[in-house]
């Protein structure tokens, strides 16, 4: 892997927007649908082994250039040789070698191929002072998979002399395609458990990823970032514990000049993830599906449970969300960050059947939004100059009535709407906005 400035996410930049000289008409938008699931990788049948003597390769956690260069040529000729799933013996792994005073190299994964590893198999990043590593690194490469074991980088012992988070465990890059990484536990990378980079021309995807049934935790500064995926699926992952250097997200959409469209994220457990749990900056046709996202004893958010920016779409649907700390932004369980744009994007957001537990949803600054039986308990649903809202049969369960759905010129519709077991009328429309606060 050769890096460039290109390669190089800022992941937590100023998002900026260039505003358009009037607003285009959407209408009432267009709905929004499930997003396609990836391809799976297509692999030959045939299973072999890596022969460790035959390849100077070390499973005592000794000798990582001999190990890495080891590793590396086995899985080049047992490729040839027709091999499609490709078992690393049990062992403890050192993995590294130094390429240059920037990178240091891990094992490259080979088209069409899986490698396999049991769950005692440990694949160690050796100490490093390089400020990007790949533990594994799939570039430019299609039809592969990584199952099983665990992947851990150097954060504990890393020589931080220069600066650096672009370390991760497992990289995706260079437009790769067909991707599956599945009951793999990630961890301890100064960067991300699993970094997607299309690092292609504007606007260019890898494609067919999915990260499965994983464990994903201790990493710096992300659990899963997505920076170009088309087809990416994410589900039945513990994401946890990410923390360290901004933006500390468990999942983060931040696409750059690149493009991130139809990602389903789905049954995972989120929780002690210091920066939030998701963001989406730019990603379409996303679908966030029955997670379970909490705080965690002792873990108070900088942004959020779930973030998404105003011109995005997506499908929040289903999900458990509970904050005991709060954040810097208060209470916000589904929050939106505006770009005070007018909106160009004419697909809505979804938002519904999201139980929320001392958490408000409080969106900002935008346009067609379909906000439709959540339940709130504690808090409230905030809408702030939002214009052609649908807010439907919501129930919201807290002491007191005042300010429970808190809107502030805001247009659309509202019907069947509940307030502590009673109906609660809010008499928005779609020609005049409408507040019920002051909106300080």
């Amino acid at each position: 892997m050769n890096l460039s400035p290109r390669s190089c996410i800022i992941l937590g930049c100023s998002l900026l927007l260039a505003a358009c000289s009037s607003a285009p008409d959407l209408g009432n938008g267009t709905e929004p649908s499930d997003p396609p699931l990836p391809a799976p990788p297509s692999v030959p049948a045939k299973e072999c082994s890596i022969e460790l003597a035959r390849w100077n390769i070390s499973n005592d956690g000794t000798h990582p250039d001999e190990t890495t260069d080891g590793i590396n040529a086995a899985l080049q000729a047992l490729v040839q040789e027709g091999c499609g799933r490709v078992r690393l013996p049990t062992g403890h792994y050192s993995i590294g070698k130094k390429l240059s005073d920037a990178y240091t190299g891990g094992i490259v994964l080979p088209s069409q191929m899986t490698l396999v590893m049991d769950d005692e198999t440990v694949l160690q990043l050796r100490p490093t002072d390089t400020w990007a590593y790949c533990v594994i690194d799939i570039s430019h490469a299609h039809d592969v998979g990584v199952s099983g074991g665990s992947i851990i980088g150097d954060r504990d012992v890393h020589d931080f002399k220069v600066e650096g988070e672009e370390g991760h465990c497992i990289c995706v890059e260079d437009e790769s395609e067909r991707v599956a990484i599945d009951h793999v536990r990630l961890s301890k990378a100064i960067g991300d458990g699993v970094l997607i980079v299309a690092q292609g021309a504007e606007g260019s995807s890898c494609k067919d990823v999915s990260i499965t049934n994983s464990e994903i935790f201790d990493n710096r500064r992300q659990g899963v970032s997505i920076v170009g995926g088309m087809r990416v699926l994410i589900e039945n992952n513990e994401i946890h514990h990410i923390n360290g250097t901004a933006p500390q997200f468990g999942i983060d959409i931040e696409s750059l000049k690149y493009k991130s469209q139809d990602i389903t994220i789905r049954g995972n457990r989120f929780h002690h993830n210091r920066g939030g749990d998701f963001v989406n900056t730019d990603g379409r046709g996303v679908l966030l599906e029955r997670n379970t996202m909490q705080d965690g004893d002792g873990n108070r958010y900088i942004d959020g449970p779930i973030i998404y920016w105003s011109n995005t779409d997506q499908i929040i649907r289903g999900n458990h969300i509970t904050m005991a700390q709060g954040s810097a932004n208060g209470k916000m369980g589904i929050l939106e960050y505006s770009h005070k744009s007018p909106r160009t994007n004419p697909t809505r957001t979804r938002i519904e059947e999201n139980t929320l537990e001392g958490c408000s949803i409080d969106l900002m600054n935008d346009s067609l939004v379909t906000v439709r039986k959540n339940t709130v308990h504690g808090a409230s649903i905030i809408l702030y100059e939002v214009d052609g809202v649908e807010l439907v049969d919501n129930i919201i369960e807290k002491d007191g009535r005042s300010y429970s759905y808190m809107l502030y010129k805001s247009t659309g519709s509202a019907s069947g709407n509940i307030l502590n077991g009673t109906p609660y009328e809010i008499s928005m429309t779609p020609d005049a906005p409408f507040s019920n606060w002051d909106g300080q």
